[in-house]
């Protein structure tokens, strides 16, 4: 992972982190660890988005990096992967200073096809890379994203159960 991302030191801890919305209702962010290349799920977090209000994945994604960043208790990570392309990058680098940032690309079938490295200007073809460093680089994606997706279905059917709930009463 150091040698074919160009990064300076070993990686033994990463996080992935996505959002998931829909036009910006019950939006939520999520935060996964990977130490040693193995999912730490007890390490797992789920931000409430409670910033934005409008589907806006990029302020979103800052939001729950500064919230994150702000826990000081938590264990830093070596590299952190966001789930997005350039704007996803940029609002991250916004937040994070000292830390190797990557954001994962997808193509039209939603598959990881290209990611963009921070301290590089060129962007790296999932292709290129050896297979155990993608299918890392793939699984920490795609954990952040089942997990993400996972908080807000938990979000969305509490406030439809909450909603339906004074009408079955009253019919009762």
């Amino acid at each position: 992972l150091k040698k074919e991302l160009g990064l300076k030191n070993i990686i033994h801890r990463i996080e992935g982190y996505d959002i998931s919305n829909i036009q910006g209702e019950h939006a939520t962010g999520a935060m996964v660890v990977f130490e040693n290349g193995l999912a730490n799920k007890n390490l797992y977090r789920k931000f409430k988005i409670r910033t934005k209000k409008t589907a806006d994945d990029t302020g979103m994604i800052k939001e729950i990096l500064t919230r994150s960043m702000n826990h000081l208790e938590w264990t830093m990570p070596d590299l952190i992967l966001i789930d997005g392309g350039k704007g996803q990058l940029s609002a991250a680098k916004s937040v994070v200073k000292n830390i190797p940032i990557i954001a994962l690309t997808k193509n039209e079938k939603h598959f990881g096809h290209k990611i963009f490295v921070n301290n590089k200007d060129k962007i790296i073809g999932l292709a290129k890379l050896t297979p155990s460093v993608k299918n890392l680089i793939l699984k920490v994606d795609t954990e952040a994203h089942r997990f993400a997706i996972s908080y807000y279905r938990t979000l969305h059917k509490r406030k439809m159960t909450s909603s339906i709930l004074p009408i079955i009463k009253l019919e009762d």
